[in-house]
């Protein structure tokens, strides 16, 4: 059925980063966009946090969904010190592998990763290098599967068409594209009446905050 909304225009956020103290000892911090100065932000507003008594650490990517993937691995080097980050494999099977070099890994507080279904592209390399190599656990709902590389082919008739050339893989080299990730924590986002205002309080981050209390530094 047709509904009538009344929308206000806002100016967005000045930057894609955004954190706080969650809890006592715990901090948060929100990446809506991931782009070429996100993994500068983060690890800044990580050093702001740890200054104000942070111990341990919740990223939220939740709805985060724009950005290269490429941005979404340099993001990864902050928290994995060692391993392998990404897989990409491009169309034939040939495979290559981006893995931890010297100087990665340089937050080493416990984490936990807010994932949902809004969660794609380099947000989802992100919370996949996380989860691949034991950095954190993924709380949340089942994110939708979106990491691969297109280009677009011009057609004869003026027409075009989107073709995947290579797409990203797990750490472990499964499939990833149109997969997704498996949440560690499921935790269901409460489904809102349309034109309604959501309920206070949110579950997936007061389950993170339960489930990150007894992490352990990397």
């Amino acid at each position: 059925d047709p509904h009538v909304l009344d929308l206000t225009r806002e100016t967005p956020p000045s930057t894609e980063v955004s954190g706080r103290i969650a809890a006592p000892g715990v901090g948060y911090v929100r990446i809506a966009a991931i782009g070429t100065e996100t993994a500068a932000r983060v690890k800044a507003q990580i050093a702001e946090l740890t200054n104000n008594g942070a111990g341990k650490l919740i990223v939220d990517v939740r709805r985060t969904s724009t950005g290269p993937l490429d941005n979404g691995i340099e993001l990864a080097r902050l928290f994995v010190a060692k391993g392998t980050i990404a897989v990409k494999e491009s169309r034939g099977g040939a495979r290559e592998t981006s893995v931890a070099v010297p100087g990665d890994g340089q937050v080493t507080l416990p984490a936990a990763v807010l994932v949902d279904g809004g969660t794609s592209g380099a947000a989802e390399l992100f919370a996949a290098a996380l989860s691949g190599n034991d950095r954190a656990d993924l709380i949340g709902e089942h994110t939708i599967g979106r990491t691969a590389i297109q280009k677009l082919v011009k057609l004869a008739d003026g027409g075009g068409l989107w073709l995947s050339v290579s797409r990203y893989l797990t750490p472990a080299g499964a499939q990833l594209h149109e997969k997704g990730l498996e949440p560690t924590v499921a935790v269901d986002e409460p489904d809102v009446e349309f034109g309604q205002n959501p309920a206070p309080g949110d579950p997936v981050l007061e389950k993170a905050l339960e489930r990150i209390a007894d992490k352990k530094a990397a």
